[in-house]
C-alpha cells in the first residue's frame, strides 16, 4: 500500500505534505495490526500451555508450540478418528484417485480436502524435520533418514509429501496413546522387535 501510494503521488503530482500524511496513516494502520497480531499470538501461547495435546505434539522434533497449537485446533478431538489413515485423509494429504472405466490409480497430488492451515503447518514441520541444525545435527534423525530414502526414488516435493504423511501418523499415535514422542531409530526398533520375539 505504501509503495502504491508513492507511485500514485508521483503520477498525479500530489504535494509531498499530502503524501507524508497518507504514508503516516498507512504506517499507523500497519503498527496497529502488528500490535494486535502480537497480542493474539501471546494469547495463543498462554492458552497452548494449558492444553495437554499441544505438549504431546511439541514433543515431536520439528514441532514448536505454535505449529502444535494449529494442529490441535484443526484436528480437535482425536477420538473422532479410528485410525491414522482417517486423520491423513482429514488433513488432505492422501493421494488423489484417478479413475477411468475399470482402471483405478493414484495421482501424485494431494486431495487437499480439509484445512489448508493444517497442511501448511505440516509442510513447515516437514521441512524443519528434514534439515540439519547449525552443528550439522539432524533435527529429527528418523524423519531425516526416511526423507533421504524417499528422494532416491521420488521428486523432492513427493518425498516431502511422504514425510508429511509420516508425521501425521506419528501425531495420531502420540495423541491416541497420550504419551510424548520417543525417538526410536530403525536399529533400536529391530532390537526391540527381536527382544519381544524371543
Amino acid at each position: 500500500m505504501l509503495i502504491q501510494c508513492a507511485k500514485d503521488a508521483k503520477e498525479t503530482g500530489i504535494t509531498l505534505s499530502a503524501l507524508y500524511d497518507v504514508i503516516c496513516i498507512y504506517a499507523q494502520n500497519l503498527k496497529y495490526l502488528n500490535d494486535k497480531l502480537t497480542e493474539l499470538d501471546e494469547m495463543i501461547q498462554r492458552l497452548a500451555i494449558t492444553i495437554p495435546e499441544v505438549s504431546l505434539i511439541s514433543s515431536i522434533p520439528g514441532f514448536g508450540k505454535r505449529l502444535s497449537s494449529v494442529i490441535v485446533s484443526e484436528v480437535g478431538d482425536i477420538s473422532r478418528f479410528n485410525n491414522a489413515k482417517q486423520l491423513v485423509a482429514y488433513c488432505g494429504i492422501d493421494p488423489s484417485v484417478k479413475q477411468s472405466g475399470n482402471f483405478v490409480g493414484t495421482k501424485n497430488k494431494f486431495t487437499k480436502r480439509g484445512s489448508a492451515y493444517i497442511r501448511k503447518a505440516l509442510y513447515i514441520a516437514a521441512t524443519i524435520s528434514v534439515r540439519k541444525d547449525s552443528k550439522a545435527r539432524c533435527v529429527n534423525p528418523v524423519i531425516y533418514d526416511y526423507y533421504q530414502k524417499k528422494i532416491k526414488s521420488k521428486p523432492k516435493k513427493q518425498a516431502l509429501g511422504a514425510v508429511m504423511n509420516k508425521l501425521v501418523r506419528i501425531i495420531f499415535s502420540v495423541l491416541k496413546n497420550k504419551h510424548p514422542f520417543v525417538m526410536i531409530t530403525p536399529e533400536e526398533q529391530i532390537k526391540l522387535y527381536r527382544s519381544k520375539a524371543a
